[in-house]
C-alpha cells in the first residue's frame, strides 16, 4: 500500500506542476518578445528600471556614458525616443557611470552615478533629463550638478520627495586603500544643494569600520532610511539601515541611536559572508532589506525590521529568511513589493541563471508563484536580473544583464488574462459606450464586473452582472464616460472568489465623440467609428516601429473599414488625423 500511494501522489504533482505552467503567476507570459524575453541589441548594462503612466518602459544604465532606452509596453524599441530607442547622454564627453534612475511626476528622468573629470578620480554626478530624453537645461548647469567631496566620491541611489527634491545617498573616500565614508544629500528641484538639509545640502557619515551604502527609500512621514552592509570586510559583516530626519539629522528613536542592525551569522561558527543589495518598505512601514548570506556558497537573504529599528522576529525565522537554491551561490539584486505587501525578489546563480522569486508577507515562500515560489529562467549567455517592477495589468518585468547587452523578461502576475473571453469591444453609442462581450465557457464563473480606468492602472467596476452559466454574449452601456483616454476591461469573478481579467480595450472620447477599432484582435478588416463625417480623415496604418504601412483619406463618414488581409501577423498602429488632432490605437492582426 504504501508504493501505491507514493506512485499516485508523484502523478498528481507532476499534473499539478503542468497545469501552473499553463498561466499561472510566476511564469514566463508568451505574448512578450520571444517567449516572454527580449533581448536588446545594444551594448550597456542596467543601472535601473521605471514604468511610465502611459506603460512604456524606461532601463537607465551606463557603457562610456550614462544612457537611457525607451520599450514599448510590448517590449519594441520606442522609436520616437532617441535612435531605435535609445538615448545617450554625453556629459562633457567623459566617462560616466550611471547607478540608479527615477522618474519625476512631469516625466523627467534623474540619472545619479559617477563621472571622471581627472582620472582616475571619481565625482558624483546627477543628471536630469527631460521626457524626450534630452538634458535638461533648467537643472544644475546645462542638466548636469557634480559634486566633490574626496578623490572617489560615487552616487548609489536615488529618491524622490513629493515636493519634487531629489534625494542622493553613496560614499566616498580619499583613498581606495581606506575605509569608506557615506553621505545623504538634497537637491532642490533646479539642482542645487539645498541648505535646509544636513551642513550645506550635505550630512556625511563617519563609520569605525568598512561600510558601504546602497539603497535609499522615503517614509510616508518623509524620514529617510539608508541601508548597506556594515563591517563589510570582517569573518561576520552586519545589514545596516540608518534613518534620518526630514532635515538631515539622525533619527535618534530608531534602532541604537538612529542605527539598525542584523547580523545573519550570530551565534553561528566561522565565516558567515553577508552583503546588503536593496531595501523596499511594506504598506504597514516595515522595512525588508535584500541580499546574500551564509557560507560558502551564499544564499538568497532577507530581514525584516519594525518601524522603530528593532528586528522583527514575526518574520521568517526570528527576523529572517536564507533561501539556498541547489548548492549554488545566489544572490538578490533587486526587490519589490506589491500592493498586497507580497515580495518579489530578482537575482541570480554564479552559474548564470536568473532568479525570481515571491514571499508571503510573512517572509515564507509563496507556492502559488512559479513553482514553490521560484522560478529559473535560462537565457543564453551568461544573464544576471538586476531589476524587477510590476506593471500596470499586474505582470511582472524583470530587466537583466546578459553578455554585455539589455534583455528583459515578462512573467504573468495575479491579473492572468482568461481565456475564454472572445470579441471584447467598447463602441460608441450616442453619447455612451456599450462595451460588449463573449464567453467561452462559464464553469466556475459567478459574475462579471466592467471596469474602467483613466491610466489603465487603477481600474474601478462600475457595474457587474451575474454570470449565465454557458457560453453567452454580454452587453453594457457606460452612460457617463470619462472625457479623454479610457480603458475598460472585464473582470470574471469565480466563485471560488480567484479572478481573471479580458484584455483591456481602449476608447478615446474626443470633441467628435469616440475613435475606436473593431473588431480587435482582427484577421481581414478592422472598422474605425467615431469619425467626424463633416471634415476629412486621415487614417494611416503603421508598425510597431513607425513606419508607415498604408495611407487612406475618409470624407462624409463617421466610420469606416480598413482592409489588413495583406498584414502579417502581429502588432501594428492605426493613426487617425482629424482636425489637427491625431488618435492613435493599437491593432493586433491575427
Amino acid at each position: 500500500m504504501k508504493n501505491k500511494f507514493q506512485i499516485i501522489f508523484i502523478f498528481i504533482s507532476f499534473i499539478t506542476f503542468s497545469f501552473k505552467s499553463d498561466a499561472q503567476p510566476g511564469f514566463l507570459d508568451p505574448t512578450f518578445g520571444n517567449g516572454g524575453i527580449i533581448i536588446t541589441d545594444t551594448i550597456g548594462g542596467p543601472a535601473g528600471l521605471a514604468i511610465l503612466q502611459d506603460g512604456k518602459i524606461i532601463v537607465g544604465g551606463n557603457g562610456e556614458h550614462f544612457f537611457l532606452n525607451r520599450f514599448n509596453d510590448d517590449g519594441s524599441n520606442d522609436e520616437s525616443f532617441g535612435m531605435s530607442g535609445r538615448i545617450n547622454v554625453n556629459l562633457k564627453g567623459m566617462y560616466a557611470s550611471c547607478k540608479s534612475i527615477a522618474v519625476q511626476q512631469d516625466g523627467k528622468i534623474v540619472l545619479v552615478g559617477n563621472i571622471v573629470e581627472d582620472n582616475p578620480y571619481r565625482d558624483i554626478a546627477i543628471v536630469r533629463c527631460k521626457a524626450d530624453g534630452t538634458l535638461d537645461s533648467s537643472f544644475g548647469i546645462n542638466g548636469l550638478t557634480t559634486i566633490d567631496f574626496q578623490h572617489y566620491d560615487y552616487a548609489y541611489d536615488v529618491a524622490l520627495q513629493t515636493d519634487g527634491k531629489i534625494v542622493v545617498i553613496g560614499d566616498y573616500t580619499s583613498n581606495t586603500d581606506d575605509f569608506f565614508d557615506s553621505y545623504i544629500l538634497r537637491l532642490n528641484t533646479d539642482g542645487s544643494l539645498d541648505p535646509g538639509f544636513g551642513t550645506g545640502g550635505i550630512h556625511k557619515i563617519h563609520y569605525t569600520e568598512s561600510t558601504r551604502n546602497r539603497s535609499l527609500s522615503i517614509q510616508t512621514d518623509g524620514k529617510l532610511l539608508m541601508g548597506g552592509t556594515y563591517n563589510k570586510y570582517s569573518a561576520q559583516p552586519d545589514y545596516i539601515v540608518e534613518r534620518f530626519n526630514a532635515n538631515g539629522s539622525i533619527d535618534n528613536s530608531f534602532g541604537e541611536s538612529g542605527t539598525a542592525k542584523f547580523n545573519f551569522g550570530e551565534g553561528q561558527s566561522g565565516e558567515w559572508y553577508s552583503t546588503f543589495h536593496d531595501m523596499a518598505l511594506q504598506s504597514d512601514g516595515k522595512i525588508i532589506c535584500a541580499g546574500e548570506s551564509g557560507h560558502d556558497p551564499g544564499s538568497m537573504a532577507l530581514c525584516r525590521f519594525n518601524t522603530d529599528g528593532s528586528i522583527d522576529n514575526s518574520f521568517g525565522e526570528n527576523g529572517s529568511v536564507i533561501t539556498e537554491y541547489k548548492n549554488v551561490e545566489s544572490i538578490i539584486e533587486s526587490i519589490y513589493i506589491q500592493p498586497d505587501d507580497k515580495i518579489l525578489v530578482t537575482g541570480g546563480t554564479d552559474n548564470c541563471k536568473n532568479l525570481l522569486l515571491r514571499y508571503e508577507k510573512d517572509g515564507n515562500l509563496d507556492l502559488g508563484f512559479a513553482v514553490d515560489g521560484i522560478q529559473n529562467t535560462k537565457i543564453d549567455g551568461c544573464s544576471d536580473g538586476q531589476y524587477v517592477q510590476l506593471l500596470p495589468d499586474q505582470k511582472i518585468l524583470v530587466a537583466g544583464y546578459v553578455d554585455g547587452h539589455i534583455f528583459l523578461a515578462r512573467y504573468n502576475g495575479d491579473n492572468v488574462l482568461a481565456a475564454n473571453f472572445k470579441d471584447v469591444k467598447a463602441t460608441q453609442n450616442n453619447e455612451a459606450i456599450t462595451i460588449t462581450w463573449q464567453t467561452l465557457n462559464e464553469s466556475g464563473t459567478k459574475s462579471f464586473t466592467v471596469e474602467r480606468s483613466i491610466n489603465a492602472n487603477d481600474y474601478a467596476g462600475i457595474n457587474t452582472v451575474p454570470a449565465k452559466g454557458v457560453a453567452s454574449n454580454y452587453s453594457y452601456t457606460d452612460k457617463n464616460p470619462l472625457s479623454g483616454t479610457s480603458y475598460y476591461r472585464i473582470r470574471e469573478n469565480a466563485a471560488n472568489g480567484t479572478n481573471t481579467f479580458s484584455p483591456v480595450v481602449k476608447v478615446v472620447v474626443n470633441d467628435n465623440g469616440i475613435i475606436s477599432l473593431y473588431p480587435n484582435p482582427a484577421k481581414n478588416t478592422v472598422t474605425v467609428k467615431g469619425l467626424n463625417k463633416n471634415t476629412t480623415a486621415t487614417i494611416r496604418i503603421t508598425d510597431m516601429n513607425g513606419r508607415e504601412i498604408s495611407k487612406q483619406n475618409f470624407t462624409q463618414s463617421s466610420s469606416t473599414t480598413l482592409n489588413i488581409r495583406a498584414l502579417a501577423q502581429g502588432s501594428y498602429f492605426v493613426l487617425v488625423e482629424q482636425d489637427g488632432k491625431v488618435t492613435k490605437l493599437r491593432i493586433v492582426k491575427e
